[in-house]
């Protein structure tokens, strides 16, 4: 790959993102499992649409959907991988055929619930077709793997830089094992 300061400040922006998303991931689980109680409905036994693990939730994937969003002046995690390893073709792949059945659904989930909102509430029911469509599981195993992935390409341009704690055969067997997982079959 040929690298201009356009998609190498493209990248850097994602990867920026990357981070948030990790951060925002590593909340919604440490919620999630109870290693972090919120100061506000912090034991709720019953879900509601405004307590916190909901409100973190819509945040997580809604910011996700901003990492493989498709329209050409925002930011695709998939399209800047395969620019920047194209080697890696058989993992990005694997992973994006397991993002994109549920693409479509996020954008609107996104747009309705996540981040834009809605003034009523047929229009913001649209949104929660995604929950219809897709199971919980398919889109959090789908998000775990585009985590994997792209922590383990970084993990790849550390160790090509002799820097990071893994090997370049380690990074390999990781990345490897991405697009072999059943997950992403």
């Amino acid at each position: 790959m040929v690298t201009t300061t356009a998609n190498s400040e493209e990248f850097g922006i994602f990867v920026e993102r990357f981070m948030h998303f990790i951060n925002l991931w590593t909340i919604y689980t440490d919620l999630l499992s109870g290693r972090y109680v919120p100061s506000v409905n912090p034991a709720s036994e019953r879900w509601s649409v405004t307590d916190v693990a909901t409100t973190m939730m819509f945040v997580l994937y809604a910011f996700f959907y901003s990492l493989i969003e498709d329209d050409v002046d925002s930011i695709n995690g998939f399209r800047l991988w395969r620019s920047r390893f194209p080697e890696e073709e058989k993992a990005i792949s694997a992973v994006e055929a397991q993002v994109a059945p549920f693409v479509p659904n996020m954008r609107v989930f996104r747009n309705r619930l996540g981040f834009h909102g809605s003034r009523s509430r047929v229009h913001e029911s649209k949104g929660l077709e995604l929950f219809s469509a897709h199971s919980g599981d398919e889109i959090w195993n789908a998000m775990k793997e585009f985590k994997s992935l792209g922590s383990a390409l970084l993990a790849k341009e550390n160790a090509q830089g002799g820097i990071g704690q893994l090997s370049s055969d380690q990074v390999r067997r990781w990345i490897d094992s991405i697009g072999d997982s059943p997950a992403s079959r």
